[in-house]
């Protein structure tokens, strides 16, 4: 994947009244609705999104619903409902009672892989030749990369803050770590690379031994984490200065820094490639609707659009190789040689497994 390093001056998209109605309603509620053009009361012309959360300011869901949710909600004459924030287990529960509220779902590499918990992607209705590398699989579709990555206060931390390990070191760089209190792709792998572990035999080596590694190395720095429940909570952490770093998405320490003046930097040397992708949640009850969704909001035009308003890089061919998608320093694509991939497959084999291990270390 490559990024033209000449970009056109942003061409500012102009907030329609509802999206700004939207994200201000958003901030106090769970969950909202963003009206196109079909008459509300035709259930059959509805289609609920469970999205992440950042509901205010430039945050995911603000920047989905201007630049995605809106114009696709007037293209296919539909509305558009909105839940947040994601939480597999609510996912997994609903799949399995056959009790399922949502059509269309906005998940992490680490969930989504796996056929008996999603329905498959129409390739017939969707262009599967518009998705660079392996972003058009059999029952997901890439809508964004981004990173998960530690951020730290680069005034109490000028020099050498510049890794995993310095993360899990502090006798050198003293203060709270804040990561996630749920579990995603990004901190075991985190606590592996600081362990020593190659970043080639992340997933390699047998699950005990992996997971008995990752866990010794977490407990080394147990006694300074804070746990962020949201992408909100994980920016307030760093920006009021609760954690002095931490292992967030890379959106969320931009915001930081350019909402709220946190004097905040990105390790860009070594990150946890997290990307989100589109999915239909098997038993969806318009599923059909969710196909012609995903085909819209997946528009290379409207990728780069979206991007031109988040650090996170499209997914698209046409998207990253546009010249209007503007350069930034700080979006995942620009420093990609610090990556470090997830292995989908492992995660999806062994996600029940480690989260079991995860919440009883959480209790211990």
């Amino acid at each position: 994947m490559s990024l033209r390093s000449t970009a056109k001056k942003s061409r500012a998209l102009k907030h329609s009244r509802i999206a700004q109605g939207m994200a201000v309603a958003a901030a106090t509620a769970a969950a909202f609705t963003l009206v196109g053009c079909a008459d509300s009361s035709d259930d059959s012309k509805t289609i609920t999104i469970y999205d992440w959360s950042a509901t205010t300011g430039t945050g995911y869901t603000p920047t989905n619903n201007t630049y995605l949710y809106e114009p696709c909600a007037q293209d296919l004459g539909v509305t558009v409902e909105v839940d947040n924030p994601i939480d597999y287990s609510k996912i997994r529960t609903a799949i399995e009672s056959g009790n399922v509220p949502w059509d269309l779902m906005n998940v992490q590499n680490d969930f989504g892989a796996s056929p008996n918990e999603l329905e498959p992607i129409d390739y017939s209705v969707i262009n599967r030749d518009r998705f660079s590398d392996d972003y058009a699989q059999d029952y997901r579709v890439g809508s964004d990369i981004q990173a998960t990555a530690v951020a730290y206060n680069s005034e109490l931390f000028p020099t050498g803050f510049d890794d995993f390990s310095a993360f899990f070191d502090t006798e050198r760089f003293p203060g709270k770590r804040a990561v996630p209190k749920s579990l995603f792709a990004g901190l075991i792998e985190a606590a592996l690379i600081a362990d020593g572990v190659p970043k080639d035999q992340i997933y390699t080596m047998p699950l005990d031994e992996t997971l008995d590694r990752a866990f010794a190395k977490l407990d080394t720095i147990k006694d300074d984490l804070v746990f962020w429940e949201t992408g909100a909570d994980s920016q307030s952490k760093l920006s009021s200065g609760e954690a002095v770093a931490g292992l967030v998405w890379v959106n969320r320490a931009d915001d930081a820094v350019k909402n709220d003046g946190a004097p905040l930097k990105v390790v860009k040397s070594e990150w946890i490639q997290t990307d989100d992708y589109w999915v239909i949640p098997k038993g969806a009850p318009h599923a059909e609707l969710a196909q012609q969704f995903i085909n819209c909001i997946t528009d290379p035009a409207k990728q780069v659009q979206w991007s031109n308003h988040i650090v996170f890089g499209p997914t698209t061919t046409e998207a990253l190789e546009s010249p209007d998608l503007e350069a930034n320093p700080n979006r995942p694509t620009s420093y990609i040689e610090g990556q470090v991939k997830v292995d989908d497959d492992w995660w999806t084999e062994n996600y029940k497994a480690i989260a079991e291990r995860y919440n009883s270390w959480m209790l211990s």
